[in-house]
């Protein structure tokens, strides 16, 4: 039968673990041996459209499962038939096997495909069913190991499965156990983690889902639609910071906070301190990722042409060096952020409101369409009064009007689908174009910025850092004309509401 599985993972230490399943009480434990088989194409068919096929042994009992990730760390799609005991000799069961429910459709996978076995866990399990407030909650305690490739991870995890009640319970009931114990959120799935030991890969980076809207949602219901899709951009890039080292998956978790930010200001006045707390975890979150995210453009983006620019200049390698040690500290600052307890109870109240709404605390009656035009309207006017006299603005005035068109950008790419059109698109170009020119204004403020502190601490690199800066000052000089080009075209652009 098909069901939309509602699970939080949380990961940690085995010992913080085991304490933390003794802490719920509940039901008798029972403890289970699972022995699963993942099977996809050799063109990977079903991992890149999201989903994972298993067969699933325990204790001689077999059963075929399909299930999709919905990335937010929360809802998963499975579609679950029995299979008829090994006897040895049989082979891949078929797709037909699965319920007729089962989106077999949308797996990319015709009849003269052939699926094979990808990877395997065997995973000790220890259950027990436990109330959460009003939730009826299954609590897994899962230690094994992922096989594929002759490669294997161990796994160490806790699952809250919620059996009945309100998600909201559940969430409730891991929030507790965070304040408790150390453990973090978990984004990855058996099977994500299966696919990356098998093809040998690490958690990449994802973007934002663009936000669907209708005009009869309520401004409620709207929220939670945008806070969900921040929550998915967020969730689907915690593993390419904290596996992998991604510099663009801290960037991407940088965005995901700033659109959320950009929602929960743009209906501030319907909102009460439950998103007033959101916003301000959101915004300390923000302030601790940035140092990281600005050593990575310095190192990766501003100070590559510069060096090759000036090849016999000694010091700008010490510079590198020196920003290389930087930007490590400020890494691994990031991460702990990312395990810490505050920020993983942010993340179960997003979880929270994106699957339950109930942030509108002050609902005036005003549709959403036009609740969404008051607010642009205010959005374009804090910009038009920014920018005003553009081309003679300094740095700090055009920084703001940088933080006013991100303001902007956010608010009409999460309303577009209220206003459809081909005026969307043109607005929206205009005002990434822009976004884009100012950004590089940005980031060669930074990249001073950041000379400047490497040169105090480290005399030697006092050149290279002179250079560095004088490279900045030439590319701004040079941008100049585009960028006022840029803003012209903006502000003679009708806005598309």
């Amino acid at each position: 039968m098909g069901t939309v599985e509602v699970e939080v993972k949380l990961t940690g230490r085995p010992a913080e673990l085991s304490a933390a399943f003794d802490d719920l009480g509940g039901s008798r434990p029972a403890r289970q041996q699972l022995l699963t088989t993942y099977y996809d194409t050799p063109e990977g068919h079903l991992r890149r459209r999201g989903y994972a096929l298993r067969i699933r042994s325990r204790r001689g009992v077999r059963e075929l499962t399909l299930k999709k990730d919905e990335g937010d760390g929360l809802t998963r799609g499975e579609w679950t038939s029995p299979l008829p005991p090994a006897t040895g000799g049989e082979g891949t069961p078929g797709l037909d096997r699965l319920p007729a429910e089962a989106p077999v459709d949308d797996l990319g996978v015709t009849a003269t495909d052939v699926l094979n076995p990808t990877f395997l866990t065997d995973i000790g399990r220890t259950k027990k069913e436990t109330r959460m407030g009003d939730a009826l909650v299954e609590v897994s305690l899962d230690a094994g190991r992922i096989s594929a490739g002759g490669r294997e991870t161990p796994v160490a995890e806790l699952e809250l499965e919620l059996l009945s009640g309100p998600v909201g319970d559940m969430l409730a009931g891991g929030r507790t156990l965070l304040k408790k114990r150390r453990l973090a959120v978990g984004t990855r799935s058996k099977a994500a983690g299966g696919t990356d030991l098998l093809l040998g890969t690490s958690p990449a980076a994802v973007r934002a889902t663009r936000v669907k809207l209708d005009p009869a949602d309520s401004i409620d219901g709207a929220l939670a639609k945008v806070v969900r899709a921040a929550c998915v951009h967020a969730m689907g890039n915690l593993a390419a910071v904290l596996e992998a080292g991604d510099p663009e998956g801290i960037h991407q978790l940088r965005v995901s906070l700033r659109r959320l930010r950009s929602a929960l200001l743009f209906l501030k006045h319907h909102l009460g301190s439950r998103a007033a707390a959101l916003n301000r975890e959101a915004r300390r979150a923000l302030k601790r990722l940035g140092p990281a995210r600005d050593l990575d453009v310095f190192l990766l983006e501003t100070l590559p042409p510069v060096i090759d620019a000036n090849p016999g200049v000694s010091s700008l390698p010490r510079l590198r060096d020196a920003a290389r040690q930087r930007r490590e500290a400020a890494h691994a600052s990031a991460r702990k952020v990312l395990l810490g307890r505050r920020f993983n109870r942010f993340v179960l109240d997003l979880l929270d409101v994106a699957h339950g709404g109930g942030l509108v605390v002050e609902d005036s009656g005003e549709s959403l369409m036009e609740t969404a035009k008051d607010r642009l309207n205010g959005r374009y006017r804090s910009l038009m009064k920014a920018g005003k006299g553009f081309e003679h603005l300094g740095e700090p005035e055009r920084h703001r009007v940088r933080i006013a068109l991100k303001k902007l950008r956010y608010a009409c790419d999460y309303s577009r689908s209220l206003f459809p059109g081909p005026a969307v698109g043109t607005c929206l170009r205009h005002l990434s174009s822009l976004q884009d020119d100012l950004g590089r204004l940005n980031d060669a403020a930074v990249a001073r910025q950041i000379s400047r502190e490497l040169a105090a601490a480290d005399p030697h690199a006092a050149e290279g850092a002179s250079g560095v800066r004088d490279w900045c000052d030439e590319r701004v000089r040079a941008a100049e004309p585009g960028l006022i080009e840029s803003w012209r075209t903006f502000v003679a652009t009708e806005p598309f509401w």
